[in-house]
């Protein structure tokens, strides 16, 4: 058993749940959706997930890499949901806290879903979610995302729910599709950032009643 495991809550619910989707992690029998999902538009899994869609060519890959995801989510590795809407159980997309660096705590966000343009609303419904058990079960102090800056919708929803940019990487990633360097986009929410936005969430919901 690593270390980490020992440095994280001993229990916490899994499935979280909003006004419009389940967000929990992958189970057996999701392995076709899931494969379906990375190649409707590898481009969308770049940067985060490149390795992904490079492991996932058949259905026995996706089985293989489920099963990696479970168990890296029970050594407290890395958490990864999938996100499916409530009324039709339809797999929308993915949501994973990785990286993560105990002597923060620290973990990177990386996500994609299905029709970005479409997803929009529902990307930012899940990603809070996925934020509040960042920092309410995990306790985290602060949770990092990057994007390539031509991924806009990236950005928004990073902004949407709070994160600030904290600046630009440099010729810091090759695309898989070409030799060109690309800069990342750094966003970050410290604990402070996430506490703030939650108080005026809370204060702007008193007022609307």
């Amino acid at each position: 058993m690593s270390f980490l495991y020992n440095t994280l809550p001993d229990a916490f619910d899994e499935q979280l749940e909003t006004d419009h989707l389940v967000i929990r992690p992958y189970a057996e029998g999701d392995e076709q959706e899931f494969m379906r999902v990375i190649h409707e538009d590898a481009s969308a899994l770049s940067p985060a997930f490149t390795g992904r869609v490079a492991s996932v060519r058949v259905l026995e890959d996706a089985r293989i890499q489920l099963a990696q995801l479970r168990t890296d989510w029970d050594n407290r590795k890395q958490f990864d949901f999938g996100v499916w809407l409530r009324e039709s159980n339809t797999y929308i997309g993915d949501i994973t806290l990785k990286n993560i660096d105990r002597s923060v705590p620290k973990a990177e966000a990386a996500l994609y879903f299905t029709s970005w343009s479409e997803m929009l609303d529902l990307a930012q419904e899940a990603f809070r979610a996925v934020l509040h058990f960042a920092f309410e079960d995990l306790k985290l102090n602060k949770v990092y995302m990057r994007c390539t800056q031509y991924n806009n919708v990236c950005a928004q929803l990073a902004e949407s729910c709070g994160f600030v940019k904290e600046g630009v990487l440099r010729s810091d990633f090759r695309g898989a599709d070409s030799e060109d360097l690309l800069d990342l986009s750094y966003y970050g929410m410290t604990r402070d950032d996430y506490e703030q936005a939650t108080q005026l969430k809370e204060r702007d919901s008193q007022e609307a009643v």
